[in-house]
């Protein structure tokens, strides 16, 4: 359809022009002349037209090429599993640590080095992890939900996090951490 609508307005604008410029030299058009004229006219919007199919067919055959070999050497496209485990969580209990140490925490840098240490004399949950930073400020707590679990694959007392970032909040910042395990 679209290759037709091309081809008849190559044909309409060929014949007015063609019309026009005879006009403006003078010419009377006769019947035979009108019908030279449209055998010309309607071979110059066919000829148009398919050169325009020809080139959009082309097109759209590279595009599926370079689509079929994109398909077949890029794995890339699919995410790549991370070749150990990465826990990400927030520290707990900032808000209830001291000015010191919420204003430590506030000047943490993207991955910066925090510690985890086990805390099993805490008086509250024996599984307890805390967080300090590389100075020995105490920031916080593992989440109580993560702290069996990370027990489980703490081989020494301490082990080392990463800060993932630290967004303010209104009371203290919240900082995101993340480790490999």
């Amino acid at each position: 359809m679209k290759t037709f609508l091309i081809a008849f307005g190559t044909w309409f604008l060929t014949n007015l022009i063609g019309a026009f410029v005879l006009k403006f030299l003078g010419i009377q058009i006769s019947e035979g002349l009108v019908l030279v004229l449209n055998v010309i006219t309607i071979s110059f919007a066919i000829f148009v037209a398919l050169s325009i199919r020809r080139r959009q067919l082309k097109k759209r055959k590279e595009e599926e090429e370079l689509n079929s070999v994109a398909a077949e050497e890029d794995v890339s496209s699919e995410p790549t599993p991370p070749t150990q485990d990465i826990l990400m969580f927030e520290v707990a209990g900032l808000s209830y640590r001291s000015k010191e140490a919420q204003e430590r925490a506030e000047i943490l840098m993207s991955n910066e080095s925090v510690y985890l240490e086990k805390e099993p004399t805490n008086p509250y949950d024996s599984n307890a992890i805390k967080v300090y930073s590389s100075d020995h400020v105490h920031l916080g707590y593992v989440p109580k939900y993560l702290c069996s679990e990370l027990l489980e694959k703490m081989d020494d007392d301490t082990v080392i996090a990463y800060v993932d970032y630290v967004k303010s909040g209104k009371y203290c910042p919240f900082v995101h951490l993340y480790m490999y395990c």
